[in-house]
């Protein structure tokens, strides 16, 4: 009986299994993010777009990147994921990763997209994977923080 449960401790790792699977896990903060900034249809070109990802996964518990709009008023932002022994909260009940997305613009920090990311899975933030966003600044709402804009988005969550 010993020796049959020792053979199958030696034959397991031949198996072809992902190596994921066994021990380390793909977490994803958050999935990819492709924008159109603008002021009532007309494109704002070498704007700073802010990300600012919260989680306990990162140094700090915090991840910030930024990109610039192109001359189309276009962004993009990349995944951000990385492979992990351990899940980032793993003493917690639940995932958790808070993702801010703003632009400064006309002296004023606009936001325009705040989610509260409940999973580690790609493309789970936006209906089709990809987060799309277009943003009119011309239409926000002031706040104590700045200006808040509502956008057109695919995401989970809509606003109106």
């Amino acid at each position: 009986m010993y020796r049959i449960l020792f053979a199958l401790v030696l034959l397991l790792p031949l198996t072809p299994v992902p190596s994921e699977a066994f021990v380390f896990r793909k977490v994803v903060y958050c999935s990819p993010i492709e924008g159109f900034i603008h002021w009532q249809g007309k494109p704002l070109a070498n704007l700073k777009v802010t990300r600012l990802l919260r989680s306990g996964g990162f140094e700090n518990d915090e991840y910030q990147d930024e990109v610039q709009t192109d001359s189309e008023g276009r962004f993009q932002f990349q995944t951000v994921a990385e492979r992990r022994f351990l899940r980032p909260d793993l003493l917690s009940a639940n995932p958790h990763v808070s993702q801010v997305l703003e632009v400064y613009f006309d002296g004023q920090p606009h936001t325009f997209w705040a989610f509260q990311k409940q999973n580690f899975e790609l493309g789970t933030e936006a209906k089709g994977g990809v987060l799309n966003i277009e943003c009119d600044l011309s239409k926000y709402e002031q706040n104590s923080y700045g200006r808040i804009v509502r956008c057109k988005h695919n995401g989970v969550q809509q606003y109106e």
